[in-house]
């Protein structure tokens, strides 16, 4: 396919994100409260379990091993400014995967674009994450690490994360369908790839020869740089060679994942 068919492709892409803008909002805000709404806690739901996973990881590796990070920050907020990226990449690529299939009575109308339930899901889980954030700023105020400007730079990485992130969502919400062993594919690979990304360990830790293999996981991009934003405050646009890798890999897989999904669509109601 040649590039300017897939420029085609790409605008009339937006061009339906911004045609269905509304009923995104409204189907994002329906999940949300679908998943919350008949609970006691509501919202709070959606920061107990991840800082019971926390708080594990903190009293395993900062109590028990008492690992210091580089540069003598504390452990919790190196640890929860990788970890927040990682719980909305892992979770939304995890809801993603069934996205058709859990509605399945809208993808089987031909007028519904199917191409907006994976953002529907980012939209939910960029709620979730927001919310984390506001546990993570809690502890950077009550630690007594100091604010900057550069804390806003989480909003480049966080573009870059959802870039990646729906790319892959089309991908593999489309092949899931066809192949549903997907799903459980990579729920067996997600956790493998947790620990093959410096959250709870430090890119320090590895030899520089090998650091190579390291940057090869676009994730370490995203992780790396939201500690940058919140604990290191450096400027995003000092490590560009690691900036293009992964812009390369975020649109390779935005093209992959658009091109697949096109493809596949027109069998989407066959399947279902």
């Amino acid at each position: 396919m040649k590039f300017f068919d897939f420029y085609i492709i790409l605008v009339n892409l937006i061009k339906k994100f911004r045609m269905h803008g509304g009923t995104i909002k409204i189907m994002a805000l329906t999940e949300i409260r679908s998943k919350y709404i008949d609970t006691t806690g509501g919202l709070i739901w959606a920061v107990i379990h991840p800082l019971l996973i926390i708080l594990v990881y903190w009293f395993v590796f900062s109590v028990g091993f008492k690992i210091t990070p580089p540069g003598g920050a504390p452990f919790i907020l190196v640890f929860l400014s990788g970890f927040i990226p990682w719980i909305f990449f892992n979770e939304t690529i995890l809801a993603n995967a069934n996205i058709i299939q859990a509605n399945s009575h809208l993808a089987t109308k031909t007028v519904f674009p199917t191409e907006i339930l994976p953002v529907v899901r980012i939209l939910a889980s960029l709620i979730n994450h927001f919310v984390m954030l506001s546990v993570l700023l809690i502890i950077i105020f009550i630690s007594d690490v100091s604010f900057s400007i550069y804390n806003l730079q989480f909003i480049y990485y966080l573009f870059a994360l959802t870039f990646l992130t729906l790319g892959l969502s089309w991908l593999f919400a489309s092949i899931n369908l066809f192949f549903r062993d997907t799903a459980h594919i990579l729920q067996a690979l997600l956790p493998l790839w947790f620990w093959l990304t410096p959250i709870v360990w430090f890119k320090e830790m590895i030899p520089q020869e090998y650091q190579w293999l390291i940057n090869l996981n676009p994730l370490v991009y995203i992780v790396e740089g939201y500690k940058k934003s919140f604990i290191y405050h450096s400027p995003f646009w000092e490590d560009l060679p690691s900036a293009i890798y992964f812009w390369s890999v975020g649109l390779v897989a935005i093209v992959i994942g658009g091109l697949v999904f096109r493809k596949l669509k027109p069998e989407f109601a066959e399947v279902l």
